[in-house]
Protein backbone atom coordinates (compact mmCIF):
# COMPACT_ATOMS: atom_id res chain seq x y z
CA UNK A 1 0.00 0.00 0.00
CA UNK A 2 1.29 3.43 -0.92
CA UNK A 3 1.86 5.99 1.78
CA UNK A 4 -0.83 8.60 1.06
CA UNK A 5 1.57 11.48 1.79
CA UNK A 6 4.25 10.07 -0.52
CA UNK A 7 1.62 9.99 -3.25
CA UNK A 8 0.40 13.52 -2.47
CA UNK A 9 3.87 15.06 -2.44
CA UNK A 10 4.79 13.20 -5.63
CA UNK A 11 1.62 14.59 -7.23
CA UNK A 12 2.81 18.05 -6.17
CA UNK A 13 6.20 17.35 -7.81
CA UNK A 14 4.30 16.39 -10.99
CA UNK A 15 2.46 19.73 -10.88
CA UNK A 16 5.71 21.62 -10.29
CA UNK A 17 7.26 19.80 -13.27
CA UNK A 18 4.67 21.43 -15.53
CA UNK A 19 6.24 24.83 -14.75
CA UNK A 20 9.40 23.90 -16.69
CA UNK A 21 9.80 25.49 -20.10
CA UNK A 22 11.94 22.60 -21.40
CA UNK A 23 10.09 21.22 -24.43
CA UNK A 24 11.71 17.79 -24.09
CA UNK A 25 11.48 16.90 -20.42
CA UNK A 26 9.81 18.61 -17.49
CA UNK A 27 11.00 17.52 -14.05
CA UNK A 28 9.72 18.73 -10.69
CA UNK A 29 11.03 18.27 -7.15
CA UNK A 30 9.61 18.98 -3.70
CA UNK A 31 11.66 19.02 -0.47
CA UNK A 32 9.82 18.16 2.73
CA UNK A 33 10.95 18.48 6.33
CA UNK A 34 8.84 17.11 9.18
CA UNK A 35 5.79 17.06 6.93
CA UNK A 36 6.15 20.68 5.77
CA UNK A 37 7.05 21.86 2.29
CA UNK A 38 10.49 23.49 2.46
CA UNK A 39 11.11 24.10 -1.24
CA UNK A 40 10.06 23.27 -4.76
CA UNK A 41 12.03 23.33 -7.99
CA UNK A 42 11.77 22.50 -11.65
CA UNK A 43 14.36 22.20 -14.40
CA UNK A 44 15.13 25.51 -16.01
CA UNK A 45 17.78 28.10 -16.76
CA UNK A 46 19.37 30.14 -13.95
CA UNK A 47 17.63 33.32 -12.80
CA UNK A 48 17.92 36.10 -15.35
CA UNK A 49 18.76 33.78 -18.26
CA UNK A 50 16.14 33.85 -21.01
CA UNK A 51 14.40 30.67 -22.11
CA UNK A 52 14.58 31.62 -25.78
CA UNK A 53 13.34 29.16 -28.42
CA UNK A 54 16.87 29.05 -29.86
CA UNK A 55 18.38 28.00 -26.52
CA UNK A 56 15.62 25.50 -25.76
CA UNK A 57 15.93 23.86 -29.19
CA UNK A 58 19.74 23.54 -29.10
CA UNK A 59 20.07 20.40 -26.97
CA UNK A 60 23.84 20.65 -26.49
CA UNK A 61 23.80 24.25 -25.27
CA UNK A 62 20.53 23.79 -23.36
CA UNK A 63 22.02 20.94 -21.33
CA UNK A 64 25.04 23.10 -20.45
CA UNK A 65 22.77 25.85 -19.06
CA UNK A 66 19.90 23.85 -17.53
CA UNK A 67 19.70 23.56 -13.74
CA UNK A 68 17.96 20.36 -12.70
CA UNK A 69 14.83 20.37 -10.56
CA UNK A 70 16.52 18.77 -7.54
CA UNK A 71 19.22 21.43 -7.02
CA UNK A 72 16.62 24.15 -7.57
CA UNK A 73 14.42 22.62 -4.86
CA UNK A 74 17.40 22.17 -2.51
CA UNK A 75 18.42 25.82 -2.96
CA UNK A 76 14.83 26.95 -2.34
CA UNK A 77 14.73 24.85 0.83
CA UNK A 78 18.06 26.28 1.99
CA UNK A 79 19.34 22.69 2.00
CA UNK A 80 16.94 21.76 4.80
CA UNK A 81 14.77 18.69 4.49
CA UNK A 82 14.43 15.02 5.17
CA UNK A 83 12.64 13.84 2.00
CA UNK A 84 12.73 14.85 -1.65
CA UNK A 85 10.03 13.93 -4.16
CA UNK A 86 11.00 13.89 -7.85
CA UNK A 87 8.70 13.45 -10.84
CA UNK A 88 8.62 11.93 -13.45
CA UNK A 89 11.87 9.99 -13.00
CA UNK A 90 14.77 9.23 -10.70
CA UNK A 91 17.41 11.88 -10.03
CA UNK A 92 20.62 11.65 -12.03
CA UNK A 93 23.79 10.60 -10.17
CA UNK A 94 25.02 14.21 -9.82
CA UNK A 95 21.70 15.33 -8.34
CA UNK A 96 21.71 12.27 -6.08
CA UNK A 97 25.13 13.36 -4.83
CA UNK A 98 23.72 16.79 -3.96
CA UNK A 99 20.71 15.18 -2.28
CA UNK A 100 23.07 13.05 -0.16
CA UNK A 101 25.28 16.06 0.62
CA UNK A 102 22.22 18.07 1.75
CA UNK A 103 21.39 15.41 4.33
CA UNK A 104 18.18 14.18 2.72
CA UNK A 105 17.28 10.72 4.06
CA UNK A 106 14.49 9.61 1.72
CA UNK A 107 13.95 9.90 -2.04
CA UNK A 108 10.54 9.21 -3.56
CA UNK A 109 10.39 9.27 -7.34
CA UNK A 110 8.53 8.22 -10.39
CA UNK A 111 9.53 5.08 -12.29
CA UNK A 112 12.71 4.24 -14.16
CA UNK A 113 12.79 6.15 -17.44
CA UNK A 114 14.00 3.98 -20.35
CA UNK A 115 14.58 7.10 -22.48
CA UNK A 116 16.80 8.94 -20.04
CA UNK A 117 20.39 9.83 -20.83
CA UNK A 118 21.72 9.37 -17.30
CA UNK A 119 22.63 6.28 -15.34
CA UNK A 120 19.69 5.65 -13.03
CA UNK A 121 21.32 2.51 -11.64
CA UNK A 122 24.33 4.55 -10.45
CA UNK A 123 22.01 7.05 -8.76
CA UNK A 124 20.28 4.20 -6.89
CA UNK A 125 23.65 2.67 -5.97
CA UNK A 126 24.83 5.98 -4.49
CA UNK A 127 21.59 6.45 -2.56
CA UNK A 128 21.72 2.97 -1.06
CA UNK A 129 25.41 3.27 -0.17
CA UNK A 130 24.61 6.51 1.68
CA UNK A 131 21.74 4.73 3.49
CA UNK A 132 18.95 6.72 1.86
CA UNK A 133 15.51 5.17 1.65
CA UNK A 134 14.48 5.03 -2.01
CA UNK A 135 10.85 4.55 -2.98
CA UNK A 136 9.87 4.30 -6.63
CA UNK A 137 6.20 4.76 -7.42
CA UNK A 138 5.22 3.46 -10.85
CA UNK A 139 2.17 5.72 -11.06
CA UNK A 140 0.51 8.59 -9.25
Amino acid sequence: MKNKWDKRYLELAALVSSWSKDPRKQVGAVVIQDGFIRGVGFNGFPKGISHTPERLSNKSNKNKIMIHAEPNALVASEMQGDTIYVWPCLPCSQCMGLIIQAGIKKVVSGPFDPDTEWDQELAIELALEANLVVIILEEL
